[in-house]
């Protein structure tokens, strides 16, 4: 776990983008996650960066009591925030891990949603790695953001402390590393709605 990642992002956890509820700008664009990840009553999340939970309380009331959101998080004050914005939800478990760090159990997810965190991976190929051990055959995962792929790049290039170097992969060496993880990628989409791809768990799940 990178601890001066930690440390930024417990500064971070009080800030607006990352605390404050989703308005009426994200709605749209809130649909096409849940859309393009098929959320429906009964299924299992596994959702890394959940950061203070906002978008982990959506995909707890889209699955339903039936289903199950595992959050995990790095920062400490992130986690904190996101248990408190949860409340009483039963079907949520939030986590303080480095995703490629954690013992994620093989095959029981059956969509993965990174939203805001994948230029932030230390080790993209091993996040990868992990996810898709974690996908049921046939599950998804999604690497999300609300604003394109340029401005995402532009934001953490500018940014002070140790996430200036943490980039979104150009389109080609996006595909690569989810395809070398065993995802067959479908849908790539980098636009007024911002940033979404989606690989799916089509060959067998290694045990």
């Amino acid at each position: 776990m990178n601890r001066a990642k930690v440390a930024y992002f417990d500064t971070m956890a009080t800030m607006p983008w990352a605390a404050d509820p989703f308005g009426p700008e994200e709605q749209p664009k809130i649909a096409r996650l849940l859309a393009a990840a098929e959320i429906r009553p009964g299924v299992c999340i596994l959702e890394p960066g959940c950061g203070t939970g906002r978008l982990t309380a959506i995909l707890a009331d889209a699955t339903g009591p039936t289903g199950r959101v595992l959050a995990l998080d790095i920062s400490a004050k992130m986690v904190t925030a996101c248990r408190d914005r949860i409340g009483q939800r039963q079907n949520v478990q939030v986590l303080q891990a480095a995703l490629e760090d954690s013992a994620v159990e093989p095959a029981i997810f059956d969509v993965a949603v990174c939203h805001q965190v994948f230029p932030h991976f230390e080790d993209k190929a091993a996040a990868l790695t992990a996810l898709v051990r974690g996908l049921k055959l046939g599950g998804r995962l999604l690497v999300v953001h609300f604003t394109n792929a340029a401005l995402v790049n532009e934001i953490h290039r500018t940014a002070a402390g140790p996430i200036q170097q943490d980039r979104l992969p150009p389109p080609a060496e996006m595909r690569r590393l989810l395809t070398e993880a065993g995802l067959v990628v479908d849908r790539c989409s980098d636009d007024s709605l911002g940033y979404l791809v989606r690989g799916m768990r089509l060959g067998p799940v290694e045990s």
